[in-house]
């Protein structure tokens, strides 16, 4: 009899094992998105194998691909094509009715400013450069921010480390194309209006973008901001100074597996909290 019961309870343990396994296995497989704090973490998930797809920024991901680094070695850029976009600086909404002369001035400042073609190929992103037109606004000018700045001597960026926009470490920005070129227009914004307006990178979390820029704890957002729609509608942006697209990283091993959209319908998708990549991932699974 005893060994009768020992039997049962020794198959009834392997059965609950096994249907314990197989759900962990579903869990682990299942569609689905997951939001990340940053684009890099994409590529930590995808290396611990807690996801199959990271929608990012295909500047961002080009450039740390062709860095030589454990991390890269074994993803790529499936070959899914996405739509282009653009890179816009967004500063704080005019009064109804004028345009904001921060960000005018800002886009005057771009259109002439010689180095920019210069900081691109700096970081190997040349090929994404635009031919910046500067186009007078109509109507009234509301010098609200940049008397702001002006009466501060200074203007808080806000960014995250997104390479090669801003590099780094911590909390502090060393270098990338969008920290060297705000440096740069700044400069010559100080000249234009007589006095020195030094810049000040604050490191933010990219979700928390707009209630820092009401709090006025940033004063602009310029850190590879995709223009969209929504967001030119709830701030000021300058005009596109930068061509961009959302990619596709997955695991090298993975090519053939994940190739096109329905393909990545099936996929775990992880991209950053607010971003972009975001929209395009919550597009891919139909999330509202």
């Amino acid at each position: 009899m005893k060994k009768k019961i020992t039997v049962i309870v020794s198959i009834i343990s392997i059965v609950f094992v096994m249907a314990f396994a197989l759900a962990a296995c579903n869990k682990e497989t299942k569609p689905g998105y997951t939001a990340l704090s940053a684009q890099a973490d994409v590529f930590k998930e995808l290396n611990s194998k807690t996801a199959d797809v990271g929608i990012m920024d295909y500047t961002m991901a080009n450039y740390l691909l062709s860095v030589d680094s454990a991390m890269a070695k074994k993803l790529m850029i499936a070959d899914i094509e996405f739509e282009k976009e653009y890179y816009g600086i967004a500063f704080r909404k005019a009064e109804n009715g004028k345009y904001n002369a921060l960000t005018d001035l800002v886009n005057k400042t771009l259109s002439e400013l010689k180095d920019y073609k210069t900081i691109a190929e700096k970081y190997g992103i040349d090929g994404a450069t635009l031919d910046l037109v500067y186009t007078a606004p109509t109507g009234e000018a509301d010098n609200t921010e940049l008397d702001y700045i002006k009466n501060k001597g200074k203007i808080v960026i806000g960014f995250t480390l997104n390479a090669p926009m801003a590099l780094g470490s911590g909390d502090k920005t060393t270098g990338g194309f969008d920290t060297d070129l705000a440096k740069a227009v700044f400069a010559k914004i100080s000249e234009k209006v007589g006095k020195t307006i030094s810049v000040e990178f604050k490191l933010i979390e990219w979700s928390n973008k707009e209630s820092e820029m009401e709090a006025k704890t940033i004063d602009c957002v310029w850190n590879g901001l995709t223009v969209t729609p929504a967001r030119a509608a709830q701030w000021s942006i300058t005009m596109n100074y930068l061509e961009n697209k959302q990619c596709a990283v997955i695991r090298k091993a993975d090519k053939d597996k994940y190739n096109s959209y329905d393909a990545l319908k099936k996929a775990r998708i992880v991209a950053e909290d607010g971003s972009a990549g975001e929209d395009a991932a919550k597009e891919i699974l139909g999330i509202k």
